[in-house]
């Protein structure tokens, strides 16, 4: 056969391979999308590779009792409290015209203070406002006012599309617009964990001005991309992280063309720079899901006087305040003091 034959022969089966290699990255990235970011097509999940909680250490924070035991007992103490009328149900527009839902709960008793403090509770993906019931508890017990929201395309808000804390950071602005003109807060502080946490930051980082009564944001467990986040489970469910990468790829571009907003947009650690205000970092030493590796850049950035990181031992995920309550909370206390 002529060299030139086999110079074409082979570039065309490269080409064919690399067309056929993009052509399943982006079907199986579909897919992934579809399965893990929205709520109207959640049935096309793969079973082989997202249906891993609970089976690995990536996961093993949500069959922990020692986390989980508190949250479902602290969503029974919320639920009650709703349901006796003490939290106020709250309700907003977000920019692109979806409906948010957030739940109220005044300070019971006004502290020395001319108005007490306000505390922004923001949760982590698949989670609402109410598995945050526990630290909405422990605010509201120290004098606070609480408002802890459901994220979009979770618990009562509506949306169907997730993207990792970029939108959601957005509609963090909206809720601090709200309490300044509707409560007259003055002292508000954003708490966020896990994808919450990073919801946080990226508002604090992207907003077009941060009102000056925002005094600073806590940070639980945040991740410092969702991409690095993402292409490392995924390396874990194929066994390849060429692969994982290629479908990570293929999901973000259908994030991008269903939201406008690629995966790699969700990276606290790129604006963390451009936060305003402190920030208090939590995180745990044994993290598997977000490991500690990964964000000790951002806890090193430059940052607001008054921030602090705290890594708590052999805490997993989203499990800081379950693994050391007491300095968790003491650390907040003393947050509030040198920021206000």
């Amino acid at each position: 056969m002529p060299y030139l034959t086999v110079l074409k022969v082979a570039l065309f089966l490269i080409c064919a391979c690399a067309a056929g290699w993009l052509v399943f990255s982006l079907a199986a990235g579909f897919v992934l999308y579809c399965s893990s970011f929205t709520t109207d097509l959640a049935g096309l999940q793969p079973k082989g590779l997202t249906k891993t909680e609970g089976q690995t250490p990536l996961y093993a924070h949500t069959k922990d009792p020692r986390i989980m035991n508190p949250i479902n007992e602290g969503k029974e103490r919320w639920q009650k409290r709703r349901d006796a009328g003490f939290i106020e149900t709250l309700s907003l527009k977000a920019r692109d015209g979806i409906t948010l839902a957030g739940f109220y709960w005044r300070a019971e008793s006004p502290r020395e203070d001319e108005r007490a403090p306000t505390v922004l509770i923001s949760h982590g993906m698949m989670d609402s406002s109410i598995g945050m019931g526990y630290l909405a508890e422990e605010y509201h017990a120290r004098g606070w006012d609480v408002l802890s929201v459901d994220l979009r395309a979770h618990g009562e808000s509506e949306g169907t599309r997730r993207t990792m804390g970029v939108r959601e950071g957005e509609d963090l602005g909206s809720w601090v617009d709200l309490l300044e003109s509707r409560f007259g807060a003055r002292r508000i502080f954003v708490h966020g964990v896990s994808m919450g946490a990073a919801s946080a930051l990226l508002y604090a980082a992207l907003a077009s001005e941060v009102p000056r009564s925002v005094r600073g944001i806590i940070a639980d467990s945040a991740y410092a991309s969702h991409l690095e986040v993402f292409v490392r489970l995924l390396g874990f469910a194929v066994g390849n992280r060429v692969i994982a990468k290629s479908l990570a790829l293929g999901a973000s571009f259908t994030s991008f063309v269903f939201t406008g907003i690629r995966f790699g947009r969700a990276a606290p650690a790129r604006y963390i720079s451009r936060v305003p205000v402190p920030i208090l970092f939590f995180h745990g030493q044994c993290d598997a899901l977000v490991p500690i590796g990964m964000v000790r850049p951002m806890f090193s950035a430059s940052l607001k006087p008054g921030s602090e990181s705290v890594v708590i031992p052999e805490a997993p995920h989203i499990g800081p305040y379950f693994f050391a309550r007491n300095l968790y909370m003491q650390k907040i206390d003393e947050f509030y003091r040198r920021t206000t």
